[in-house]
């Protein structure tokens, strides 16, 4: 072997032996073919390194110039003043409808009770009959009392024939004393003897004035027995309505009650108890009658309503049992006072109801129509913050916030009324978080649908001035 070739492959690459062929002093095929071998392994192994360090250094830049825009980025945001949108306190309708729940009464309603204990000969009504007043509604069998009455008139004869009798006596000694008088005048008779007739004349008086009170209270006895009596016939005392009826013929009656017994049978149902409208087993009514022509309503109106509530207003009504029509009502009268546990004021509404088709009892819608000189400010439910202190507002003045104490009105569920706390035209912050710390600076962006009294109008999301500002907000993209 004459010569030693080393044939590097780069740094680190293995040597090759290059032997030359001792008769032509060239390399060897074979020395040759490895020769070629090992050029073609290291300029695959040179492409690959080459392509490696493009896709490493097209992959890194790009990321690395992202993550230096988002740092950058963060930190535009993290020094960036935060911006808020807000919405205008507007003031709201000077008329405003007041919807509450309310009662139906009947105008006059009494209970029919029994003065005459007895037995129901004849009753004459039922539920839903339509009376006049004075109308005979049932007719009593009192027995017990028919007596009383008899024997009330027996004493007051035996009275009188007994105050005849005393009368006659009284004169009789009237006469004798007279005698006597001139009789002892003249010295006939002693003195003692015309003493004793003028005691006789005097005792007769008194026995015809205790005769005359004993005739006055048997007569007065006999008058309420009579009136007692009178009771048997059951009357309506005014013109209206049977609503309840709790007794039936041959129903025991109580003079401190209705019918004794749970219910009313009826002939021909055999043993089937048909109940009664009342409640007859606690000795109630006889029957109850109601003067439908107009209807009471009660509604209790909550404490921040009661001052728009007068005497004669008037009122729509409306009623579950009357689908699709609207009655007017009008306020009567008040209790001028609230209530300390409910906080509201009981009012009174009458609702004429001539043709009947309005019921007691029933449910009513009542919606008041009040009309307000100074209707208070309004503004989005969203924008209240209830805290342990109470509710507040964040409020935007001259680009910083503040934690404003309001007093809240009425709630109309997407919108509050603010009562104190608020004046018109106030930015208030919608949905705060955060950023509504007090004092802390922000750039209001008035929401597209807020109507703003006396501002310039804007294209959507522009940054505006805010009220009482010295200098204008700032407008920042997202």
């Amino acid at each position: 072997m004459n010569s030693n070739d080393l044939m590097n492959g780069g740094s680190g690459a293995e040597q090759v032996q290059v032997e030359n062929d001792p008769q032509t002093g060239q390399i060897a095929p074979e020395q040759r073919r490895d020769l070629r071998s090992t050029k073609s392994v290291l300029r695959l192994a040179l492409l690959l390194l080459v392509v490696f360090g493009l896709i490493l250094v097209l992959g890194y830049i790009p990321r690395f110039r992202i993550k230096e825009a988002i740092a950058k980025a963060a930190k535009r945001q993290q020094n960036a003043v935060p911006v808020v949108a807000v919405t205008a306190a507007v003031r709201s309708k000077s008329s405003a409808q007041l919807s509450l729940p309310g009662s139906t009464a009947a105008q006059v309603e009494a209970p029919i009770y029994a003065r005459a204990s007895g037995y129901v000969a004849k009753r004459l009504v039922d539920i839903g009959d339509h009376v006049k007043a004075g109308q005979l509604l049932a007719i009593v069998d009192a027995p017990d009392l028919d007596q009383q009455v008899d024997q009330g008139r027996a004493s007051l004869q035996q009275s009188e024939s007994v105050l005849h009798q005393v009368q006659a006596q009284a004169k009789l000694a009237s006469v004798t004393w007279e005698r006597y008088k001139v009789l002892v005048a003249r010295g006939v008779l002693s003195k003692q003897d015309g003493d004793t007739q003028e005691a006789n004349y005097n005792v007769s008086l008194a026995n015809v004035r205790a005769a005359e009170d004993t005739v006055n209270a048997n007569r007065a006895n006999l008058r309420r027995l009579v009136e007692l009596q009178s009771y048997e016939r059951v009357l309506a005392p005014f013109a209206g309505v049977v609503i309840t009826r709790n007794i039936d013929v041959g129903s025991l009656i109580s003079s401190f009650g209705g019918g004794l017994g749970g219910g009313v049978n009826t002939a021909g149902t055999g043993s089937v108890t048909i109940p009664v409208t009342g409640s007859a087993t606690l000795g109630a009514e006889m029957f109850r009658i109601a003067r439908l022509d107009h209807l009471r309503v009660f509604v209790s109106v909550p404490e921040s309503s009661a001052q728009y509530v007068v005497v004669g207003q008037t009122v729509d009504l409306t009623f579950d049992s009357v689908p699709g029509k609207t009655f007017q009502g009008k306020v009567v009268r008040t209790a001028h006072a609230i209530d300390s546990t409910t906080r509201t004021m009981l009012t009174e509404i009458q609702v004429e109801n001539r043709d009947g088709k309005l019921m007691s009892g029933t449910f009513a819608t009542v919606t008041f129509n009040n009309i307000r000189a100074l209707p208070p400010v309004i503004v989005p439910g969203d924008t209240i913050i209830t805290h342990a202190n109470g509710t507040s507002v964040a409020l935007v003045r001259n680009n910083s916030v503040h934690l404003q104490p309001v007093v809240l009105g009425r709630d109309y569920g997407a919108q509050t009324e603010i009562r104190e706390g608020l004046q018109e035209g106030d930015l208030v912050i919608v949905n705060p978080g955060d950023t509504a710390r007090e004092g802390a600076t922000v750039t209001a962006r008035i929401l597209a649908d807020t109507q703003v009294p006396d501002a310039d109008s804007g294209g959507k999301d522009k940054a505006i001035k805010t009220r009482n500002s010295a200098s204008p907000g700032q407008s920042s993209g997202e």
